[in-house]
C-alpha cells in the first residue's frame, strides 16, 4: 500500500470450526464477530475447518444462512420494524455443526490442503482472525500453519499457545513464575498406577476413599469433559473415561476447591506494536445455584452451565469481593499475561479461597504471588481464544468499561495489526477511513434529528427451541441497538411463565398501539 493512500477497507479473515467438542461455540462466536466489526471500512471473508481437518472459503450463499453481516442482519430487522406494527418473527441463528457439514460440500470452495489453505490467507486478507476454541485453535496448531505462511494473525504465537493451552504444562508455568497453584497430578494414557494415585492423595490430605477432586482433559478447553470424583478408585475410573472416550490422552487429577469462587477475567493488550501493556477488565464471579436434586454436577461450573440456558448460574460483575482481593487479581492476570507472552486478549479462569483449605499446602509464609488479608487467589485455566458468543464474558466485561461489541472487537483486531510491521500502513489507512466513515455517520444522526421508536423484543420461552430463540432474541436485540433511532429493551420470556426484561418490566404495559414488538420465541 502506498503511503499517500487515503485509506482502504482492512481485509481480514475469520477461521472458525475445527475438530474439538467445543465445535459449536467455534461456530457461534464467528457470527457474533462477524455481525459487529463487518462495515465500509473491514471486509471480512469466513473460512471453515470441519472435524476431519478439510479448510473451506465459506460462500456468500451459505453466509447468508449462517453468518450474515451485522449491516445486512441489522437491515432486515429494521425493515421488519417498519412493516410489522404489531408482531414479526424472526429467527436469524438456527445453524449448528452438522449443518455446516451437510452444506458446505455444495455452498463452499474446498481447499486441497491446509497448506493451500494458508496460501490463500496470504494473498487474499491482511490479517486473519482465528475463532477455533480447543483443539488446533488455542493448542497452537492454526497459529503454527499461519506463521509458517507468514500470515499475520490475532493472538497468541504458537509456541506460547501450546505451553499455556496445556493445564498441567501452564500450571507448573505459573508455579515457576511465582504464582500459587491448585495441587494436582497428570494421568497419561496407559501410565495410570493407583499406587501413584494413592500416594498423591495422601500427600494432600485427601481420604483415599471419598477424597473430592476434580478430573479433567489437560487438553479440551475449560469446560469440556470435566468432572467430580470421590475417593482413588472413583477418580481413577473417570480419567480412564476421559481417556477411553477420546476426549484427550492425558488427564489432570486436582483438589477440589470446596468453600472457593470461581472467577473469569478477560485481559486486553492496549500497547503499541510489541509493548505489551495489558489491561485487566473487571473479572466476573461465576456464582452457582444448586438444584433440589444436588447432584455433583451441581458443583462445578461445565459445558452446559456455560455456553446452554440455565437458571443455576448467575454473573457478578464486579465480583463481590473484597477490593483489595480484585485489585489482586488483575494485578496478577497482569504480570501472567506477560510472563507467558500471551497477545492481543485472553481470558483467564481462576478461584478466590475466602478460608483455608485443609488440602492446600500451608500459604501463610509462601512468597508466591496470591496471598491477600482476605484469602488467597489462584489461577487456573487459560483460553486464549475467548468465546465470543453474542453474550459472552468478552463483552459483559467490556460493557462495564463501556465498550461496545463492535468497538472491543476492532480494539483487538487494531492491536493485532500494530505487531506486524507489513501491516502499519494498511492499518494507518483502515484507521483513517473507520473515522472518515465515523464522522459522516455523526453529522448524518444530527442532521436527520429523529426521535426514537420504542422496541420491545421477546425472547425465551418454555419449548424445546428455548436456545434458538435466545440466540435470535439476544441476535436481534444487540443489533437493533446500533440505530440511533430505536429505543430497544430485551424481554426474556421465563419457562415458568413469567416475564423478564432489562428492566424489570411486566407485560402488561408494553402496548402494541405505541411500539413495535419482535417476537422470537
Amino acid at each position: 500500500m502506498e503511503a499517500g493512500e487515503q485509506g482502504r477497507p482492512l481485509r481480514v479473515g475469520i477461521v472458525c470450526g475445527g475438530p474439538s467438542a467445543e465445535r459449536g461455540v467455534s461456530l457461534n462466536s464467528p457470527r457474533s464477530v462477524l455481525d459487529h466489526i463487518q462495515g465500509e471500512d473491514l471486509v471480512v471473508s469466513c473460512y471453515y475447518i470441519d472435524s476431519a481437518m478439510n479448510a473451506f472459503a465459506i460462500s456468500p450463499a451459505q453466509m447468508s444462512i449462517a453468518v450474515t453481516s451485522k449491516a445486512r442482519h441489522a437491515s432486515a430487522i429494521k425493515t421488519l420494524s417498519s412493516s410489522f406494527c404489531k408482531i414479526a418473527n424472526v429467527l436469524l441463528y438456527s445453524n449448528t455443526p452438522s449443518d455446516f457439514d451437510f452444506k458446505h460440500e455444495s455452498l463452499a470452495q474446498g481447499f486441497q490442503s491446509l497448506s493451500d489453505f494458508a496460501e490463500h490467507l496470504a494473498t487474499n486478507v491482511d490479517i486473519a482472525f482465528p475463532v477455533i476454541h480447543g483443539k488446533f485453535g488455542e493448542d497452537g496448531g492454526i497459529q503454527e500453519l499461519l506463521e509458517k505462511a507468514k500470515v499475520p494473525f490475532v493472538g497468541t504465537p504458537s509456541k506460547e499457545c501450546q505451553h499455556a493451552f496445556d493445564k498441567h504444562s501452564a500450571s507448573l508455568e505459573l508455579d515457576t513464575q511465582g504464582f500459587l497453584t491448585v495441587p494436582n497430578l497428570l494421568v497419561e494414557k496407559d501410565k495410570l498406577a493407583k499406587p501413584e494415585l494413592e500416594a498423591w492423595f495422601q500427600t494432600i490430605n485427601l481420604s483415599k476413599e471419598n477424597g473430592k477432586v476434580i478430573v479433567k482433559p489437560a487438553r479440551a478447553g475449560s469446560s469440556i469433559g470435566l468432572v467430580v470424583a470421590y475417593g482413588v478408585n472413583d477418580a481413577a475410573q473417570k480419567a480412564e473415561e476421559i481417556i477411553s472416550e477420546g476426549i484427550d490422552n492425558k488427564v489432570i487429577i486436582e483438589v477440589f476447591l470446596e468453600g472457593g469462587t470461581e472467577f473469569t477475567a478477560i485481559v486486553v493488550d492496549v500497547g503499541i506494536a510489541n509493548n505489551i501493556e495489558p489491561v485487566v477488565l473487571l473479572p466476573t464471579e461465576v456464582e452457582l445455584q444448586h438444584s433440589s436434586s444436588s447432584d455433583t454436577e451441581d458443583t462445578i461450573f461445565n459445558y452446559r452451565r456455560k455456553y446452554l440456558p440455565t437458571r443455576q448460574v448467575v454473573y457478578h460483575t464486579p465480583p463481590r469481593f473484597p477490593v483489595e482481593v480484585i485489585d489482586c487479581i488483575r494485578q496478577g492476570l497482569s504480570l501472567l499475561f506477560r510472563r507467558l507472552g500471551l497477545h492481543d486478549f485472553a481470558r483467564i479462569d481462576g478461584w478466590f479461597l475466602p478460608s483455608p483449605v485443609s488440602s492446600l499446602p500451608s500459604v501463610e509464609n509462601s512468597e508466591n504471588f496470591g496471598n491477600t488479608k482476605y484469602g488467597t487467589v489462584l489461577f487456573t485455566d487459560i483460553n486464549l481464544i475467548s468465546g465470543m458468543e453474542q453474550t459472552s464474558f468478552l463483552f459483559q466485561q467490556a460493557s462495564a468499561v463501556g465498550f461496545s461489541h463492535s468497538r472491543i472487537l476492532r480494539t483487538v483486531i487494531q492491536h493485532a495489526c500494530s505487531r506486524f510491521p507489513s501491516l502499519v500502513p494498511c492499518n494507518n489507512a483502515w484507521t483513517a477511513l473507520s473515522r472518515k466513515l465515523q464522522s459522516s455517520k455523526q453529522a448524518e444522526a444530527i442532521h436527520k434529528g429523529t426521535s426514537k421508536q420504542k422496541v420491545f423484543v421477546i425472547f425465551g420461552g418454555d419449548t424445546s427451541e428455548r436456545q434458538v430463540s435466545l440466540m435470535s432474541g439476544t441476535n436481534v436485540w444487540l443489533n437493533l441497538q446500533s440505530f440511533d433511532d430505536l429505543d430497544v429493551t430485551p424481554c426474556l420470556l421465563a419457562p415458568a411463565n413469567g416475564y423478564f426484561s432489562s428492566h424489570d418490566q411486566d407485560f402488561s404495559v408494553i402496548s402494541p398501539e405505541c411500539c413495535i414488538i419482535f417476537h422470537t420465541q
